[in-house]
């Protein structure tokens, strides 16, 4: 990886960035609606079906992305000094996925914006 020119890099962490957004966006908001529809459910649910919920949950790669990947990136930009291409690649997937997220809220707040009438 050290021969690829850092442009390039910054291309590829890019597209990484935007390929893994929307698979961690999903694990997110798919066990944040699981855990409020448990607790909607109250007393009446049973021990097991937490401790299920616990098991599916921690299969899923979107928590062990975060869980150690986002430490050892930080540990990596700590201690251990980082080539030009390795921190291209870092900077262009953080980038894409917020270039993804920006995206996707000024879609969001367009779509519910109301419609204007059109200039004469």
């Amino acid at each position: 990886m050290n021969d690829v020119s850092p442009g390039f890099a910054l291309l590829l962490g890019a597209v990484i960035g935007v390929l893994l957004y929307g698979p961690i966006q999903r694990w997110v908001l798919t066990f944040r609606r699981t855990l409020r529809e448990r607790a909607a459910q109250g007393a009446g649910q049973r021990p097991a079906s937490k401790a299920l919920l616990l098991i599916f949950a921690t299969l899923h790669p979107a928590p062990w992305l975060l869980i150690i990947g986002l430490p050892y990136a930080v540990y990596r930009l700590w201690y251990d000094p980082l080539r030009v291409t390795w921190a291209c690649l870092l900077a262009g997937g953080v980038a894409g996925a917020l270039l993804v997220a920006a995206f996707e809220a000024w879609t969001r707040t367009r779509s519910r914006a109301p419609a204007r009438a059109p200039h004469d």
